[in-house]
């Protein structure tokens, strides 16, 4: 069996031999426990190679994940001597919240989003099973309640009310609430499209969790309506490094779409193919069924109830039964003339060979 993939990345910062930063994109803890998965110790053992670093960055776009997994991250870095810097670079759902509470520091960005709820699973079993898995999720909320408790100092039972509420809170509440830091003034890619979030080039499924981001979707909304479109020009001049990466990929992809285009030339096709390069702005994949369906027209409603392609077929196909064209005399003459001549010097050489004058 395939070992599954790590959904963690150690790497030290470029430069240091002091500073370190984890990566936790996605979800955390996928078949944790699974013989043949990544393991706890795998990720103690990563954190221990890193040696003596001081300072340790956490970055964190996660949906969560596995209860434990998530546990024993926070516990192995809360154990550490480095300083802990967090940032929520879009989504820290569920146990990834009760990770980012480890950071000495916790940072997100304004329009980042912190939800917390109680611990739930898939279960199967008799009543006797119920009741005891109850009583489990009960005790492995307590210990999510001591990291929240720990972090924000809010009282046991407000703590209580957002686990059972839900609650997805925006920068400025978490901050309020004492869960965060500091609110970094940075936007990042975020929108809801009916039951996926899309959160700074992650994609997360909504269906999981009882409850919506209505203030995510709000704050979306608020934007698109209350900011005006910036233009070219004052994109080169309010974020020349931007504009540069952006510039460069755009002109990049159009060349790339345009080639594609290119290759798709066909007689007859032309209106679609100018169309899709300064019109629609669809690619080759895009246009190649257009170009199908009207060389397929072709065939069905060409000139005098055939295409043109079924009339170049009708012309050409009897081509193999034309005897070629007779050679030129003089031309005919001469080939005659060169090969006699070759065929003379032949018999001369084996005659000659032979001693034969």
């Amino acid at each position: 069996m395939e070992k599954t993939q790590k959904f963690w990345q150690f790497q030290m910062v470029k430069n240091s031999t002091t500073s370190a930063e984890l990566l936790l994109y996605g979800s955390i803890g996928a078949s944790w426990w699974d013989e043949e998965a990544v393991s706890p110790k795998e990720f103690a053992k990563e954190l221990k190679a890193l040696g003596n670093v001081q300072e340790i960055t956490v970055r964190i776009n996660s949906n969560g994940g596995d209860v434990f997994a998530g546990q024993t991250i926070y516990s192995l870095l809360k154990s550490h001597q480095a300083k802990i810097t967090v940032y929520i670079d879009g989504l820290a759902a569920s146990i990834a919240s009760v990770i980012a509470m480890v950071g000495d520091t916790v940072i997100m960005p304004k329009n980042a989003m912190l939800m917390i709820h109680n611990p739930w699973c898939y279960s199967m079993g008799n009543a006797n099973d119920f009741r005891k898995l109850a009583d489990d999720l009960d005790k492995i909320r307590e210990t999510s309640l001591a990291v929240y408790q720990e972090k924000s100092n809010l009282e046991k039972e407000k703590i209580i009310e957002l686990l059972d509420g839900e609650t997805w809170l925006t920068a400025e509440e978490a901050l309020a609430y004492g869960f965060i830091d500091q609110i970094d003034q940075i936007q990042v890619a975020a929108s809801v499209q009916t039951d996926v979030l899309f959160m700074n080039g992650q994609k997360f499924d909504l269906t999981q969790f009882k409850k919506r981001p209505q203030i995510l979707e709000a704050s979306i909304k608020n934007q698109s309506e209350g900011e005006e479109e910036m233009t070219l020009e004052e994109l080169k001049a309010k974020y020349p490094e931007l504009y540069q990466v952006a510039y460069g990929e755009g002109v990049k992809a159009e060349k790339a779409r345009f080639q594609g285009l290119q290759q798709l030339e066909t007689p007859g096709c032309e209106e679609i193919l100018n169309k899709a390069r300064f019109e629609t702005g669809q690619n080759a994949a895009e246009v190649s069924m257009e170009i199908v369906a009207a060389l397929k027209e072709q065939m069905q409603k060409g000139g005098g109830g055939q295409s043109k392609i079924v009339a170049l077929y009708d012309d050409a196909k009897h081509l193999d039964q034309v005897p070629p064209a007779p050679m030129p005399m003089d031309a005919k003459s001469k080939e005659v003339k060169e090969r006699n001549e070759a065929a003379a010097k032949m018999a001369q050489a084996a005659n000659k060979k032979r001693g034969v004058n």
